[in-house]
């Protein structure tokens, strides 16, 4: 009898990333990075949103495709991600550090914020999971 090989965190993640269709993407000369059907861009922030976030930069939502997860939950272009799994998001390197830790079967909790008015959003990468 063969014992299953144990994997790693790592590759149990990236082998689910490859089969969620590259949901993720960071186009580093366009200084995007898109994932679940949002386009994100790094900001300077606007003088009520650094008092209401403590920070100076952000990451902000470009673009939401009119088909996507994050449509689907509400997303609007505009958005400022706040925090995504109670981790402050001040730049790509955060999120980046974010995803890379996060099992992708597991919903991601999203803050975000526009206009003044905080939103709390359920993301995930497989469809169909609210």
């Amino acid at each position: 009898m063969e014992l299953p090989t144990s994997e790693t965190r790592s590759e149990r993640i990236e082998g689910m990333a490859a089969d969620s269709s590259s949901r993720v993407n960071f186009d580093q000369e366009k200084a995007t990075l898109s994932m679940l059907g949002m386009t994100l861009v790094e900001v300077e922030l606007e003088e009520e949103n650094r008092s209401k976030l403590y920070a100076q930069q952000g990451v902000a939502v470009l673009v939401v495709g009119p088909d996507s997860e994050a449509f689907r939950c509400g997303v609007i272009s505009g958005d400022i991600v706040a925090e995504i799994n109670s981790a402050k998001i001040r730049s790509f390197k955060d999120l980046k550090k974010v995803l890379r830790l996060h099992d992708p079967r597991d919903p991601m909790f999203v803050f975000l914020m526009n206009r003044g008015v905080w939103r709390l959003i359920n993301l995930s990468f497989i469809r169909g999971v609210p």
